[in-house]
This record gives structure tokens, C-alpha cells and sequence, in this order.
């Protein structure tokens, strides 16, 4: 045997110690890099063990996503959380019931229109869409009633200020909106 293939023979049965932690020996390489890992340092790969870097996809496609699934997500939290803020406002007590179902519903119709997308980036646009929604739909709702009272004002029945509308009907709309904001969230995540 020649000294190269000597050294090469006893180099190949010598423990390996991991790149990144150099106290722990180890026998497995990454599958890509060919760098010595140890368990704590390894993922499962398509093929085999791979380290932290090469393991790491390059894009993560459940958390993504392209400008015009960005568009119809926000215009599909604005529009669900409108609707929730109305109905919350309007049917007071009865729309916190329907907003637990109406934030399964935006978060089921997000998964719809933009694909089944879950993470952090999906959340922060469902919650505080649906909340900047909901608060112009409960606006609209109390603007609305107000304005048929005042007309049956005008017909000479008895009308009730504006502050009362705003002290009964609006804190059940932000109510409903945030829960609605967070059962859609608890479901995107």
C-alpha cells in the first residue's frame, strides 16, 4: 500500500466532528454539502440528511404569496370584516354568535381565493383587515339606522340622538369584529 492510500484508508474510519459544533462527533454529511453534521444540525432532506442551510427550502409556498393574491386577500378581509362589523352592529347580541361562523368563513373564503396560505404574513393581513372593515361596516350600520330615525323624526315620531346609537350599537360591531378577527386567525395558522 502507498503512503496516499494509507492516509486516504484511515481518514475514511476516523469519527467526524459536526461543522458547527466541533465537541460532538459524529458520522453522518450532509447529503449536499458533504459537511460533517451532527443530530441537533441535521433535517430530513428529499434524499437523505441535510444540514440547516442546504435543508432550508428557497421559497416556503404556504406562506407566500404573489401581488394579486396579496390584492384579493385584502379586498376579501375588507369585505368579510364589513359585513361582520354591519351585521355585529345591527343585530347586536345575535351578531357576536354569527361572527364566531362569519371568521370561519373569511378564513375558509381567503383559502379559497388565494390558496390554502398559512403563517404570520396571511394573518397580518386577515385580522387587521377584517377589522378596519368591520369598523367602516359598523359605521355604516349606525349612520344608516340614525338616518331612518331621523326621518321618522320628521314624520313627527319621536327620534333618538346619534351618542346613543354610538353607545349601543358600535361597541357590539367592535366586538363582533374582533372576534371574528381572531377565530379567522386562529384558523390561518
Amino acid at each position: 500500500m502507498t503512503s496516499d492510500a494509507a492516509a486516504a484508508d484511515l481518514s475514511e474510519h476516523q469519527p467526524l466532528y459536526c461543522y458547527r459544533h466541533p465537541d460532538r462527533e459524529t458520522w453522518v454529511r450532509c447529503g449536499r454539502c458533504d459537511q460533517p453534521i451532527c443530530s441537533k444540525c441535521s433535517m430530513q432532506g428529499p434524499v437523505g440528511l441535510r444540514c440547516k442551510v442546504c435543508g432550508k427550502p428557497a421559497r416556503d409556498a404556504l406562506a407566500t404569496l404573489r401581488p394579486t393574491q396579496l390584492a384579493i386577500a385584502v379586498g376579501v378581509s375588507l369585505a368579510g370584516g364589513a359585513i361582520i362589523g354591519y351585521a355585529g352592529s345591527a343585530l347586536q347580541i345575535f351578531g357576536l354568535v354569527a361572527a364566531f361562523f362569519g371568521g370561519g368563513l373569511i378564513a375558509e373564503a381567503l383559502d379559497r381565493s388565494v390558496g390554502i396560505k398559512r403563517g404570520p404574513r396571511i394573518i397580518a393581513i386577515a385580522a387587521p383587515g377584517i377589522i378596519a372593515g368591520g369598523l367602516v361596516g359598523g359605521a355604516l350600520s349606525v349612520f344608516w339606522s340614525w338616518q331612518q330615525l331621523l326621518s321618522y323624526a320628521q314624520q313627527g315620531e319621536p327620534g333618538i340622538p346619534l351618542d346613543a346609537y354610538l353607545w349601543t350599537e358600535l361597541p357590539f360591531a367592535l366586538l363582533a369584529v374582533l372576534v371574528a378577527a381572531g377565530v379567522a386567525a386562529a384558523r390561518l395558522r
